[in-house]
């Protein structure tokens, strides 16, 4: 009784009395918990670790979650969500949980929260990029899915990934607010730049942050791993020598005639890069093109674009380089492209199967199928797609929480 009428006089900034209540003595404020220690299942029981064929993981950026789905009869009848697990660190607040990263023993993953979730806008996240805190990257054990430890980065963290050897991650950061402000102010584009965060993945600590380009997004590495490749909204790609002593940057226009970060004419957003070539395919959302930067030269060639009918987003490579399986949006389809020739040469379908506003596209492990999974309406719950990559067609369709954004795949026990 003393907690309410204390919190009645602060929100009035007058004292007020019923007649029964009133403010005396000390006030006593109970113990507050900030987390859930068991994540919540299906029926309430506890989710077993991963198997020896591996675990999906789906973020959901706008209920604060991520999908669980084992390997184990994937695509087949009653194959489907295992359990939705809490993520982040507020749990009274959406913080949106957006990518994640898998260390390559199975035993950790990592999401990055944005602290942003979208209320409205356009684009493949609303409006996210606009957020005005900073973000986070949580480190989660995947035998509990619990939190380990995190890491305080910069607002409006993108896309993160993780190196070879499990030992690094790299944390871009989407912060289109920069830009906005920057440009409100009059200031110069090297203003806008935001920074790439570079973490030590066993303790969590930031060990250097980049100033990469404005508004970069998705990051990949080369093959030897002393090259990362970042997409810029600002047109660019932006090429960072991690070997080199101060991390030099050098960034290349995807495009000639390509715009600027306030008035951008392509959008770079996703990266997906050949195992074998090393060449950069980079994905533009308003553009509709797929341009590809040659890192012998570290230029783009422009006679290898592909133009899609839609904007595309996150592919995938056959492990010999030979095919790219590339999602685009608008028609909700995956353009599978001959690298060689930069030509379509065939086109899955999802939007007939209840694909909305696809993001990513990933194989499996042995290559026989493929997984899409689709925003959705950002309203409503998305959808993760099981693909047979033989037949063209979606054998599986299975809902997910709202707004999912990515699909990763961790392997073998914890």
């Amino acid at each position: 009784m003393r907690r309410v009428a204390w919190l009645c006089a602060l929100a009035l900034g007058a004292s007020c009395n019923d007649g029964a209540l009133r403010a005396e003595g000390t006030l006593e404020v109970p113990p507050l918990t900030y987390a859930d220690p068991n994540p919540w299942t299906r029926g309430g029981a506890t989710v077993p670790p991963p198997g020896p064929s591996g675990r999906l993981l789906v973020t959901n950026s706008l209920d604060d979650s991520v999908s669980l789905l084992d390997m184990d009869g994937l695509g087949t009848p009653g194959w489907g969500e295992l359990a939705r697990v809490p993520v982040g660190l507020n749990p009274v607040e959406l913080e949106g949980p957006h990518h994640t990263a898998v260390s390559p023993g199975g035993d950790f993953y990592y999401v990055g929260i944005s602290n942003y979730v979208p209320g409205g806008g356009s684009g493949p996240h609303g409006a996210h990029g606009t957020g005005t805190a900073d973000g986070y990257c949580l480190k989660l054990s995947a035998k509990d899915n619990r939190l380990v430890a995190s890491a305080r980065v910069d607002r409006n963290p993108g896309d993160v990934i993780v190196s070879a050897d499990g030992r690094t991650l790299y944390q871009t950061h989407f912060d289109l607010l920069r830009i906005a402000d920057v440009a409100r102010q009059g200031g110069p584009e090297e203003d806008m730049v935001a920074r790439m965060a570079i973490l030590d993945a066993a303790t969590m600590e930031v060990k250097s942050r980049v100033k990469v380009c404005p508004a970069p997004h998705a990051v990949r590495l080369s093959q030897d791993e002393r090259t990362a490749y970042v997409a810029c909204w600002s047109d660019e790609v932006a090429v960072v020598d991690l070997a080199t002593e101060g991390t030099p940057v050098t960034r290349v226009k995807v495009a000639a005639g390509a715009g600027t970060a306030t008035n951008p004419r392509h959008q770079p957003y996703a990266l997906t890069v050949s195992p074998t070539t090393g060449d950069v395919w980079v994905s533009s959302l308003a553009s509709r093109q797929v341009q590809v930067l040659e890192p012998g030269t570290r230029t783009m060639n422009p006679a290898r674009t592909v133009y899609l009918r839609g904007s595309p987003m996150f592919g995938a490579f056959t492990r010999d380089g030979g095919m790219l399986y590339l999602p685009y949006q608008q028609e909700d389809a995956v353009a599978v492209i001959d690298p060689v020739t930069s030509t379509v040469t065939r086109t899955l379908p999802l939007s007939q199967a209840g694909c909305l506003n696809v993001h990513q596209f990933m194989l499996t492990p042995d290559e026989r199928q493929g997984l899409a999974v689709c925003e959705g309406d950002h309203l409503g719950p998305g959808t993760l797609h099981v693909v047979d990559l033989a037949e063209g067609t979606v054998v599986s369709t299975v809902q997910m929480g709202l707004f999912p954004d990515s699909v990763s795949l961790l392997r073998g026990t914890p």
